[in-house]
């Protein structure tokens, strides 16, 4: 798993344009959409959001929830072709992580269409491509109303597309886990000692926030994992 997730890390960081950086002009829910360190409204009823206001930051009466209407999955995009290979980084996953020789839905090498990937959420094995998606460890919704709405767009995409944070999973399983943290949500017993240190891991390095629930879960969990960086051999 670590050559793979690797390799995909450097082609992350060398591949990725600044232009990825700049907004692309949807707007949120809300009606309005970040812009470096302001909110922009573009509806009447839009409302500003009390992300870099010093009340918003220090108010431990705040519903994270409310923030929910201010995340615009452009802020954090991660399934794009960066390096203009025609294989977006989806695709680029399959290759990467496919345990057999993949092939290909067109001559070009665009699309995958079989290999064979194991998913270590469910412990199931899949040989066709489109029952598989990206999904993200700490969901993008559960950073953003956990500190991430801070966050700059490069901080944003970094998040979003960091080989720590992403596994091809069932589709059927991404949609069971939807936003919820490890309070809610639970991969497989098996996995649940690098589940827990993924999340560790991925909430240090993005230094954000983990609801108590989450933490005591994660906390439990690790405890009784065993020794050595508290991550279940393989």
């Amino acid at each position: 798993m670590n050559l793979p997730r690797n390799l995909f890390s450097l082609l992350v960081l060398i591949c990725m344009p600044l232009t990825a950086l700049g907004h692309v002009g949807r707007t949120d829910i809300n009606g309005g959409h970040y812009f470096g360190r302001s909110y922009h409204c573009h509806m009447r009823a839009c409302e500003i959001p009390d992300t870099f206001t010093r009340i918003g930051r220090g108010s431990l009466l705040r519903d994270n929830r409310n923030k929910e209407k201010f995340f615009n999955p452009d802020d954090w995009s991660f399934e794009e072709d960066y390096d203009e290979d025609c294989q977006s980084t989806r695709q680029e996953m399959l290759i990467l992580t496919s345990r057999n020789e993949v092939k290909y839905t067109n001559p070009r090498n665009c699309i995958v269409r079989t290999g064979e990937w194991f998913d270590e959420y469910t412990g199931k094995t899949f040989k066709v491509a489109v029952q598989v998606d990206i999904d993200h460890v700490i969901p993008l919704m559960y950073a953003h109303i956990h500190g991430g709405d801070r966050w700059d767009a490069r901080k944003k995409l970094q998040f979003a597309n960091d080989p720590l944070n992403i596994m091809l999973i069932e589709k059927r399983e991404i949609r069971r886990k939807s936003d919820r943290g490890p309070d809610r949500y639970l991969p497989r017993e098996k996995f649940q000692c690098e589940y827990a240190a993924l999340w560790d891991a991925l909430a240090d390095k993005y230094d954000l926030t983990i609801n108590t629930r989450d933490r005591a879960e994660i906390s439990v969990i690790r405890r009784d994992c065993p020794a050595f960086g508290g991550v279940e051999p393989n």
